[in-house]
């Protein structure tokens, strides 16, 4: 008997984690874990594991070195896994929805933006791009930062940055997965936008003076972490309000224009 059994446990353990991980891939928690660019590896290695399960179940009785131990295992890894899925706390205000949420790589590029990567304001031209590329750009290769550019990104403030006549737009950037999400902007003298409010910033950058402390800091209740640039500001020549956009967080970063926006 317990040479049908160890087969048929076999079989059920491949059919179980097979379906959780297309399941995962097919979920709006997906990103909580992995880099959208794993969807593809996760629902193709899912479905091997489910066309698997039927063979193992019905493979020769026989003994096989670890059997138990393996199954174990297997079962505690499937255990933590469902319980990782099902226990993730609760969703950030601005998670995407699984209509929403990102299936390309943050490393390769994307399909050429629809929206045009420059606009007018006000009669001067600005350069569209996400907050992450402009604050690689400014770390990396300033000179090669547009000399306009318009971002968008939250309010933030912080009565350290009040006192100074700054608030600290940002943007939460996921490089792999959300448990590695940073908060990454610029200071800017933003006017009395109120804490939490989308913006559409317009402006160049300009040397910081002296970088703020990290204890001087907003948090951002998204991202463990908030970064900001410590080599320039933003000197805003435009500040527009603007409702939270329909990926509220960055996924994709572009080197040259058109950047991702």
């Amino acid at each position: 008997m317990r040479g049908r059994v160890m087969p048929l446990l076999d079989g059920l353990a491949l059919l179980l984690l097979g379906g959780l991980l297309a399941g995962l891939a097919l979920s709006d928690r997906y990103w909580y874990f992995l880099n959208p660019r794993f969807i593809p590896v996760s629902l193709v290695t899912g479905a091997i594991l489910i066309l698997l399960a039927p063979l193992a179940a019905t493979r020769a009785p026989g003994p096989r070195p670890g059997g138990v131990l393996r199954l174990l295992s297997l079962g505690l890894c499937l255990g933590l896994a469902i319980l990782a899925v099902t226990g993730v706390g609760g969703e950030p205000s601005e998670s995407p929805t699984s209509s929403q949420a990102p299936r390309r790589s943050s490393l390769e590029p994307g399909p050429e933006p629809v929206e045009p990567s420059r606009v007018t304001f006000e009669g001067r031209e600005y350069v569209r791009m996400n907050l992450a590329e402009l604050f690689l750009l400014a770390d990396q290769r300033p000179t090669d930062a547009p000399a306009r550019f318009v971002v968008r990104g939250v309010v933030r403030r912080s009565p350290a940055l009040d006192g100074q006549g700054q608030a600290l737009v940002s943007r939460v950037a996921v490089v792999c997965c959300l448990a590695d999400a940073v908060a990454a902007g610029f200071l800017a003298d933003l006017g009395h936008t109120p804490q939490g409010q989308w913006v559409e910033v317009y402006g160049r950058l300009e040397p910081l003076g002296a970088a703020p402390r990290s204890s001087d800091l907003p948090k951002t209740p998204e991202a463990a972490v908030t970064v900001c640039n410590e080599r320039f500001r933003i000197d805003a020549e435009g500040v527009v309000p603007v409702s939270q956009p329909e990926m509220p967080y960055i996924f994709e970063f572009r080197e040259k224009e058109p950047y991702a926006w």
